[in-house]
């Protein structure tokens, strides 16, 4: 028993390790890169500055929530990640309708769903 205790922190920062470079970095690049391309015009940069607020304190939250063991924080920061993405999904509106808008939501909708995974994955190990 002991034995898997010691090795859960190193779990939880492989975790946090992948989720700051796939969800902050990666995921959070592909959003912003591809509503400036698709969105004409592009979205003001107030816009820009509150969608990167909101999705980076989410996030914040989400990561601090689950080292914390705070699954309160993780629903909360959860909420805040998804108005992140529809931040996102809305700085898209009025963009000429392709496939690339297309695929560009279809993410949008593949990375919300993701962390609803992660909140009931959250509340199992509750």
């Amino acid at each position: 028993m002991a034995a898997a205790v010691a090795h859960r922190p190193a779990q939880q920062l492989v975790w946090m390790s992948a989720y700051l470079v796939l969800i902050v970095g990666v995921a959070q690049i592909v959003f912003g890169a591809g509503q400036a391309w698709l969105s004409e015009p592009a979205p003001s940069s107030g816009w820009v500055a509150s969608e990167w607020m909101v999705f980076n304190l989410a996030n914040a939250g989400v990561i601090g929530g689950t080292l914390a063991g705070s699954f309160g924080l993780v629903m909360a920061a959860t909420a805040l990640f998804a108005v992140g993405i529809a931040l996102f999904l809305l700085g898209t509106h009025g963009a000429a309708r392709s496939w690339w808008l297309l695929g560009y939501r279809i993410l949008l909708g593949l990375i919300f769903l993701s962390s609803l995974t992660g909140l009931a994955l959250s509340l199992r190990a509750r």
